[in-house]
C-alpha cells in the first residue's frame, strides 16, 4: 500500500510539473534585444514555439502561459516566477517595453525551458547520494544543545527510508556525527556513482528576522549571473561543474520545493540559486534543501518532532519519485 501511495503521489507530481514529452524550442531562432545590459527576449514568440497559450492577466504588468500542464507567470520588474503557483527566482526581472513582455535569455535557458519542455536523462537513476549538512565540529546553526547537523542527519536517515520503501537505493554522505569538507561531499557522492545529490539543511535568520520561516530549494546559480541571496556563494561567476545539470537539477529543485510547500503547507521562499560548493563541485544533478527556520519559534517545534520529520522526508522523497518518472530515458 505505501508502494502504491507513492506510486500515486508521484503522478500526481508528474502530471503539474509540466509537459515532459514537449519538444525543445530552438533559442537560437528567436528574436532578441537588449535591455539594461541584458540579452531578453520576447515572450510571447518563445511561449507559441513552446506550445504554451500566451495571455496577459493584467495589461502591461504580467503575463501568464498555459498548457495542459503547466502555468507559468511572469510580472513586470520582479524576479519571481509562478511556476504552477510555486515560486522560482530568476537571474533578472522580467521586463515590459511596447506592450511586450521579455524574459532574459538566460532565464529562458535555465529556467523557463527546462520545466516546459524537459529533456529526459540519458541514463536511469539508480542511486540517490542524500547529504545530511554540517557535522562534527560544525554545528550549523544552533539553539541551547539543539545543532543543525543533529537534525540534519536524522531527516537524511528518514529520507534514505522513505526513498527504500519506493524501491529507491539511497546513501548518505555521512552516517554519523563526522565532519566532511563541503567539496569531499561532492566528490563521495560521485564516486559511489549517485545519480543525484540531495543536500539537507535548516534554515535560520537574525535576530531582527525572528519571524523568517518556510521552505527554500537551492539550484546551481546559471554561468555570469548573481545568486540569489548575498551568502550563494563567492564573485567568481565563471562555469563550474555543477552548470552542467542545470536542467535536471533544476526540475529536482522544483518539485522537491512544490512538495514540501503542498504537503506540509510550509511558507513558499522559492527555488532559488548559490554557488555553494556543495552545488557547485557536483558532477551530478544536485539540489539544496532548507527545510525550514529553526530561527522560528513554531517551526522549530516541527523540525524537532519526529512525526513532521517523517513527514518531511516522505514528500521529498515523493519529489525524487516523481523526478525520476519525468526524467528517466
Amino acid at each position: 500500500m505505501r508502494c502504491l501511495a507513492s506510486l500515486l503521489t508521484a503522478l500526481l507530481l508528474f502530471a503539474l510539473a509540466g509537459d515532459a514529452a514537449g519538444a525543445p524550442v530552438a533559442l537560437e531562432k528567436l528574436e532578441r534585444v537588449a535591455i539594461e545590459g541584458q540579452t531578453y527576449v520576447r515572450v510571447r514568440d518563445w511561449a507559441a514555439a513552446a506550445g504554451l497559450a500566451f495571455a496577459w492577466v493584467q495589461p502591461r504588468h504580467s503575463v501568464r502561459l498555459t498548457n495542459s500542464k503547466l502555468t507559468l507567470q511572469l510580472t513586470h520588474d520582479s524576479k519571481l516566477l509562478a511556476a504552477n503557483g510555486i515560486n522560482l527566482w530568476l537571474s533578472y526581472p522580467a521586463k515590459v517595453r511596447d506592450d511586450r513582455c521579455y524574459v532574459s535569455l538566460v532565464d529562458l535557458k535555465t529556467t523557463l525551458a527546462p520545466l516546459a519542455t524537459p529533456v529526459r536523462n540519458r541514463s536511469r537513476m539508480a542511486l540517490v547520494a542524500i547529504d545530511p549538512g554540517h557535522g562534527g565540529r560544525d554545528r550549523g546553526f544552533y539553539s541551547g544543545s539543539r545543532f543543525e547537523k543533529t537534525y540534519t542527519l536524522l531527516l537524511a536517515q528518514e529520507l534514505k527510508t522513505q526513498l527504500a520503501r519506493a524501491g529507491i537505493k539511497a546513501t548518505l554522505v555521512r552516517s554519523t556525527d563526522e565532519y566532511v569538507d563541503l567539496t569531499e561531499r561532492a566528490d563521495r557522492a560521485a564516486s559511489r556513482k549517485a545519480n543525484l545529490l540531495v543536500s539537507l539543511h535548516y534554515n535560520a535568520a537574525g535576530s531582527g528576522n525572528a519571524e523568517a520561516q518556510g521552505a527554500e530549494t537551492f539550484v546551481m546559480t546559471p554561468v555570469g549571473a548573481r545568486s540569489t541571496n548575498a551568502q550563494g556563494g563567492g564573485g567568481n561567476t565563471g562555469p563550474s561543474p555543477g552548470n552542467l545539470y542545470n536542467d535536471p537539477s533544476l526540475m529536482l529543485g522544483y518539485l522537491i520545493q512544490r512538495s514540501l510547500v503542498r504537503n506540509l503547507a510550509l511558507s513558499d521562499r522559492g527555488v532559488r540559486r548559490a554557488r555553494w560548493e556543495v552545488l557547485r563541485e557536483a558532477k551530478i544533478p544536485a539540489v539544496l534543501v532548507e527545510g525550514g527556520f529553526m530561527s522560528h519559534a513554531r517551526e522549530s517545534q516541527r523540525i524537532y518532532d519526529p512525526v513532521f520529520r517523517r513527514k518531511q522526508a516522505k514528500a521529498i522523497a515523493d519529489a525524487i519519485v516523481s523526478y525520476k518518472m519525468i526524467m528517466d530515458p
